[in-house]
């Protein structure tokens, strides 16, 4: 059995193959769906039990719930079991987008063959600020197919917090890597800016040098001996 490698991502998770790489959604996705389908069993569960005792408008609440509800919640099950939201396919040379009812990646599909591929970009927000002039306390990472017209598509997000932004960094950059040499398109990956490296290390020095100097200072110049006065200890 061929070896997969998990990259996880903003509310997805890549899974990568020899031929193949599949973003699918996270199994936390799973959740809206289950909570939708146990309001729509529980909807179908009192209109069975209780139809003959229950006001007319509460029994037309719950069958507007169980008609449209169920449904929407069965597919988001569905698609968050086997479903699937992008897809780079070695053996097809193209990357698809499943784009469907309610994003749910049921119906359409949008696919870029490999020779229309410029490049794998990625980027992030690192560098911008928020309105007190700081750095955003989280940091996103952006994983993209840019075209050879210039159109981009998503291939998935990293978002990791401020000090962590390197390790979330590292992933986005493995799965441009991955999708860049599937499809032997250049990977234009991302770095930390290095002034925030250079900073970091000027910091640290920075009180070593306070200490090395504070040991070297002279001693007061009202200690010092005034010039042509007999030392003590010397003859006279």
């Amino acid at each position: 059995m061929a070896e997969v490698e998990r990259i996880a991502l903003r509310r997805a998770v890549a899974a990568i193959t020899d031929d193949t790489i599949v973003v699918r959604p996270s199994r936390g996705q799973l959740l809206g769906p289950v909570v939708q389908l146990g309001l729509t069993v529980l909807a179908v569960a009192l209109i069975v039990l209780f139809l003959e005792s229950l006001p007319f408008w509460v029994v037309v609440v719950l069958t507007v719930i169980a008609v449209f509800l169920g449904p929407v919640a069965t597919l988001g099950f569905v698609f968050a079991v086997i479903g699937s939201s992008m897809v780079v396919d070695r053996r097809k040379q193209s990357a698809h987008w499943q784009q469907g009812f309610l994003g749910l990646g049921i119906g359409t599909t949008t696919s870029i063959p490999f020779e229309r591929i410029d490049h794998i970009a990625v980027t992030g927000d690192y560098d911008e600020e928020d309105i007190g002039g700081r750095g955003h306390d989280f940091v996103t990472w952006d994983v993209e197919i840019v075209r050879d017209d210039g159109r981009r598509s998503s291939v998935g997000s990293v978002i990791a917090a401020r000090p962590l932004a390197d390790v979330g960094l590292d992933r986005a950059n493995r799965l441009a890597e991955a999708v860049g040499e599937m499809a032997e398109a250049e990977a234009r990956l991302e770095a930390l800016p290095e002034h925030e490296e250079i900073e970091e290390a000027e910091a640290e020095q920075a009180p070593r040098r306070r200490r090395r100097v504070k040991r070297a200072t002279l001693p007061p110049p009202e200690e010092a001996a005034p010039e042509g006065a007999p030392q003590e200890g010397g003859s006279r």
